[in-house]
């Protein structure tokens, strides 16, 4: 008797994860991106690009992102195709096609810089990130709350047995470690550390002022890396031997 009743109290608890997960998933991308895809194939980039914009007004997938290139791309519009690509690759790194397409893409730009290859623990915490999506792990960490409250639950019920303790532990180390990987991801997929180079003929300055140094001109679809921020000024970085201070204005952040 007493042992149902304390199952049943777990009924609130599914019920309160499998709205959460709701929650989570939010409004659909994918009728306006079906859209998109249809009317890309019939060859009307600009109304692909439309559906595709209004899937983006919804949320973000690198597939929408890798689409929307594409369209750009087609367009002849070839910086903003390198800025979907770079989105798209932000979220799918190791991703064959969207790397080829913003190889591609590069070739229609006059500043070629090479980039610097990353390091081992870089690829490898980039294949993981790029096999596991971020609402997985969004979902392994509301079953692993659930899951913890239905240990602490038992606990209260049915008072402090070896196993439920062991439980109650493993659960409780395995949702602050699913916690601190979802928040570190969390973290990434956020940050706006890329930019690329939207305006012709922009100017990198020695200080964030029009009184500084010109230091270099740079071309549009060139990928910087943004070091600080100063107001309406960004500092930042193509390689090691091309950096400076540019208008924000003459940007686009990935």
């Amino acid at each position: 008797m007493t042992d149902h009743n304390s199952y049943r109290y777990l009924i609130p608890l599914l019920i309160l994860g499998f709205l959460t997960l709701e929650l989570l998933a939010g409004p659909s991308i994918q009728p306006a991106f079906d859209q998109g895809n249809r009317l890309f194939e019939e060859g009307k980039y600009a109304e692909a690009l439309k559906a595709y914009q209004q899937a983006e007004s919804q949320g973000s997938h690198w597939n929408l992102f890798y689409n929307m290139g594409n369209c750009y791309y087609r367009m002849n519009r070839f910086v903003m195709a390198k800025i979907y690509y770079l989105r798209a690759h932000r979220l799918k790194p190791f991703h064959p096609a969207i790397q080829e397409n913003i190889d591609i893409v590069n070739q229609q730009f006059k500043d070629k810089i090479a980039e610097e290859e990353p390091d081992f623990i870089t690829r490898t915490a980039g294949k993981i990130e790029s096999l596991i999506p971020l609402d997985a792990v969004s979902v392994v960490l509301v079953l692993a709350v659930l899951t913890l409250n239905g240990f602490i639950f038992l606990v209260i019920r049915r008072g402090k047995k070896k196993a439920l303790i062991y439980g109650l532990s493993f659960t409780l180390v395995f949702c602050l470690l699913i916690l601190s990987y979802h928040a570190f991801r969390t973290d990434r997929l956020n940050r706006r550390d890329l930019a690329v180079i939207v305006k012709d003929d922009a100017i990198l300055r020695s200080g964030p002022g029009e009184s500084n140094t010109v230091l270099f001109r740079v071309n549009p679809g060139l990928k910087v890396r943004i070091i600080e921020t100063r107001r309406e000024w960004l500092e930042v970085s193509a390689s090691k031997q091309v950096a400076g201070w540019i208008k924000k204005s003459e940007v686009e952040t990935i």
